[in-house]
């Protein structure tokens, strides 16, 4: 009995044993399995948390992004690398890089398409290991006013009776538009209105403002809707109307002068720096005679329409009805390297035109054909100002740098911004006009044309959103 009751209790002694190392075991694996969903939880967590913080720091990263190109150097700012913060914390950074829409790096002259718009690409990433996120947007700029007026003046304007602008103008000091008579004007694009006159086919957007970093006066008095019919805007910050230009001449003045009579066509030569050129004038007064019988001087733009000619002249006088004409689908740049740096006093017209000459047609016959602005551009280095004193006449000492006399089409972009800019009674004109100072007299009528940009364009103020995705 004793024997069997010993037996009975091991047995029982070793079944209790087991059953609590089973238990026991099924806690622990309870006790994993739990403490696994508990990790993973919070590994999930901690995953969605880095996830939503590297997010926002890409998102930061945009947001520096586009606050530092609305300011100084926007144009060619091509991103950082950024160190995002909570407080004195240092939670990530954000790798920002910005795109011309090519995907070349923006320089100083900004991007040579889509001038206006940049990618910008933020990738965030932790302190610590982690995630990382990319976000990317599209963001537009809009260009300086500087680039887009018809005309500026470093040292005012002045617009005599009857004189009419198509487009805007600015003046880094002050702008005078005449009320007598014919009271000069600045006008909008819109067809009619006060200006009560056609815009050129086809019609290019211009508001017709005026800013002037000094007055802008009409006779002495206030200006009004019927003069200007944009915004009327003076006294802005000095120097930030009109563009600061300044010229780096292929060459110094030349020592080939060229005469062309009156009945002759000669096509200039790129390879020649030319001293004094003469269109000669033909005989008698009055009207003018068929076109074969005036001087002719033909610049050959070449086939290839995104290059650009180069013409070198000391200085270019255009009798009555010669003409000055371009060729060929290209651009061309003259230069007229009359010198800047000449004693007081002493600086001599660079380019003088009289009646009824042509100026920039495409056309060699009859009717002249006005290039586009953009097309041509005229340098030039003459610092020739406007005399204060008298009219210019026959090149006499109050003629500017450049001066056209009651000429007839001219077109062209000119920058002169060490000399005077003097117009009188033309016929027909379109272009941008860049100069010291400029000088409109009576019954002349000046349009705008886009494609003609006084100095570098300028884009700033990319603050507006045209495209966000989250890579």
């Amino acid at each position: 009995m004793r024997r069997s009751w010993m037996r009975c209790s091991c047995a029982e002694r070793g079944a209790a044993l087991l059953s609590l190392m089973m238990s026991m075991m099924l806690i622990t694996v309870v006790t994993v399995g739990v403490m696994g969903i508990v990790q993973g939880d919070l590994a999930a967590g901690i995953r969605q948390q880095q996830a939503m913080q590297v997010f926002n720091i890409a998102e930061a990263g945009i947001h520096y992004a586009i606050a530092r190109m609305q300011t100084a150097g926007a144009q060619s700012y091509a991103g950082e690398t950024v160190g995002i913060t909570d407080g004195a914390t240092v939670i990530g950074q954000a790798a920002v890089v910005v795109q011309c829409l090519g995907g070349t790096t923006p320089t100083g002259t900004g991007c040579a398409t889509n001038g206006s718009l940049r990618r910008v690409r933020s990738t965030g990433s932790l302190a610590v290991a982690g995630p990382q996120r990319l976000v990317v947007a599209i963001v537009e700029g809009t260009t300086s006013p500087t680039s887009s007026y018809a005309l500026c003046g470093y040292d005012g304007v002045n617009l005599d009776q009857g004189v009419t602008v198509y487009g805007d103008v600015g003046t880094n000091q002050n702008l005078t538009l005449a009320r007598g008579g014919t009271p000069s004007r600045i006008c909008n694009s819109t067809p009619g209105g006060a200006c009560a006159a056609p815009v050129p086919a086809p019609p290019f957007a211009y508001s017709g403002s005026s800013y002037a970093v000094g007055t802008i006066t009409c006779a002495g008095g206030a200006c009004n809707s019927t003069q200007i019919e944009g915004t009327i805007a003076p006294n802005q910050p000095a120097g930030s109307v009109c563009p600061t230009v300044t010229l780096t001449p292929p060459s110094g003045p030349g020592a080939t002068n060229l005469t062309v009579p009156a009945g002759s066509t000669v096509t200039v030569d790129p390879a020649t720096n030319y001293g004094n050129v003469v269109l000669s004038s033909p005989g008698g007064g009055g009207s003018c005679p068929p076109v074969g019988s005036v001087a002719t001087l033909v610049i050959d733009s070449g086939s290839d329409p995104t290059a650009t000619v180069t013409i070198r002249m000391r200085t270019l006088w255009v009798g009555r009805c010669a003409r000055v004409v371009i060729t060929g689908v290209g651009r061309v740049a003259l230069w007229l390297l009359e010198p800047t740096t000449v004693p007081a006093g002493n600086a001599r017209q660079a380019l003088k035109t009289e009646q009824q000459s042509v100026f920039g047609s495409t056309a060699i016959g009859t009717p002249a054909v006005p290039i586009e602005g953009g097309r041509f551009t005229i340098n030039v280095m003459s610092s020739k100002p406007i005399a204060d004193a008298g009219d210019c006449l026959d090149g006499g000492a109050a003629c500017a740098a450049v001066h056209f006399n009651q000429s007839g089409t001219i077109s062209g972009t000119f920058v002169i911004p060490y000399g005077g800019f003097e117009l009188d009674q033309a016929q027909l004109t379109n272009g941008a006009i860049l100069a010291q100072r400029i000088q409109f007299d009576r019954d002349t009528t000046f349009y705008y044309d886009p494609t003609s940009q006084i100095g570098s364009m300028v884009v700033s103020n990319f603050n507006r959103l045209r495209s966000w995705k989250d890579q």
